[in-house]
């Protein structure tokens, strides 16, 4: 084989951006407006890598946007980017996803030239020039409408001319359950596209599917936005040596990490032990996110007299308002989104139950209510009315069966507080 030219490449996806971050109203103006720029920011410090490695080329795999209706800032803030790139000789080449297709409205924007925008009738190949050389050839194809649901991977085949293949897509590869199946194909069919290096959008968690032949990746998303998007949010920086080989590097670029924590309450006794060790795992979340402002949900599980603090009538609220003032104080500040306690006080659960009192019964139809399927049908036909009334439709966002789940154990908790209080 022809010795190539080493060059470097970065690969992200799902830039979403200028989406919110949920509940940002409850934070002081200076924080949201941090907040508000997220997605942006984490987009700019993408370019920045790019500048600084001084990569050959920009791959971008789907999704730049949140809407099909994309906001007029996220596109002049993704073209100012892209521009700064093309300055400095770095091509950007982008595939649309179901987020932001080729069919949604776009402001009257004129790319930069180093900028290419595959479409969406068909699998294309466009060569990359470094000097007299082409160093690669991207194929890829955009979303022409959001609702792709054929396997677009099955076109995509290489030509025995391309020096390094890269194959663009935004797809859902073996059926990922936590996305939409757009685009659905296998890692077999991404195997037999004969690509060297397939930039993957769509799945927002980071994940090599292949090390090498091909070197298969999703980039995961830039900016994490939410709780179920927690940790290290980034690209991959990509380098291609001179026998063909890459090794693809993922590189942190978020601008606010999210954060999930949770604090075991054996041991902590009181009210000054509960607020110590929240802003002990403050800290800790400051120092994890080197650097930048973190968002944390804290979570306090576990058995012990601690329970009677977090569940006792304003605490909690308290709580939030109290680390808040003080951990947004901090630079870089940690916004404490919400603290949620799941906790049981220093009882003999299994013990109860076997009694022939009125405990013993209220714990049976707990644990049997447990096992059966139609008991969550039954709540939230019960609770449908507040969600579909006038000011629930303004005011409440439905709840999930997690966040379901939590709402029965904590009414179970407290009911079984109260009981047991009577008896004392």
């Amino acid at each position: 084989m022809t010795a190539m030219e080493p060059f470097k490449f970065v690969h992200t996806a799902d830039l979403h951006l200028d989406t919110p971050f949920g509940g940002i109203s409850e934070v002081d103006e200076q924080i949201a407006a941090r907040l508000r720029d997220a997605t942006l920011q984490a987009f700019d410090n993408t370019v920045e890598l790019c500048l600084q490695q001084k990569v050959a080329f920009l791959l971008v795999a789907g999704d730049v946007y949140d809407a099909r209706d994309r906001s007029l800032r996220a596109q002049l803030r993704f073209r100012d980017g892209l521009a700064r790139l093309s300055q400095a000789g770095i091509s950007t080449f982008v595939v649309h996803g179901n987020h932001d297709p080729l069919s949604s409205r776009i402001a009257t924007i004129h790319w930069p030239k180093e900028v290419h925008v595959f479409g969406g009738e068909g699998v294309s190949r466009v060569s990359v020039r470094q000097g007299d050389n082409v160093i690669a050839d991207i194929y890829g194809i955009s979303y022409p409408t959001q609702d792709v649901r054929q396997n677009l991977a099955r076109d995509f085949h290489r030509e025995a001319s391309s020096p390094f293949a890269i194959g663009l897509l935004h797809c859902n590869v073996g059926q990922d359950t936590g996305h939409e199946p757009y685009a659905p194909c296998s890692l077999d069919d991404l195997i037999g596209a004969g690509m060297d290096y397939w930039a993957l959008g769509h799945v927002h968690a980071h994940r090599m599917l292949s090390p090498e032949k091909p070197t298969a990746v999703y980039a995961g998303n830039p900016q994490g936005r939410h709780p179920a998007e927690a940790g290290p949010r980034g690209c991959y920086l990509v380098e291609v040596n001179a026998s063909g080989g890459c090794s693809a590097r993922f590189t942190p670029v978020d601008a606010v990490r999210w954060s999930n924590e949770t604090v075991d309450i054996a041991g902590l006794g009181n009210d000054e032990a509960v607020i110590s060790a929240a802003r002990d795992l403050c800290s800790s979340v400051r120092e994890a996110s080197q650097g930048r402002p973190a968002v944390c949900r804290l979570n306090f599980q576990g058995v012990g007299t601690a329970h009677y603090s977090l569940n006792r009538p304003g605490f909690l609220v308290d709580l939030v308002e109290q680390l808040r003032q003080t951990e947004c104080a901090a630079d870089p500040f940690v916004w404490v989104e919400r603290v949620e306690a799941r906790t049981r006080g220093p009882v003999d659960i299994e013990t109860l139950r076997l009694g022939q009192d009125f405990v013993g019964e209220f714990l049976r139809i707990v644990a049997d209510s447990r096992n059966q399927p139609e008991t969550v049908s039954r709540i939230r036909s019960e609770i449908a009315k507040l969600f579909d009334s006038r000011l629930g439709r303004l005011f409440l966002q439905p709840l999930s069966d997690e966040e379901l789940q939590r709402c029965r154990e904590q009414a179970e908790s407290q009911c079984l507080d109260l009981i047991l209080e009577e008896q004392d």
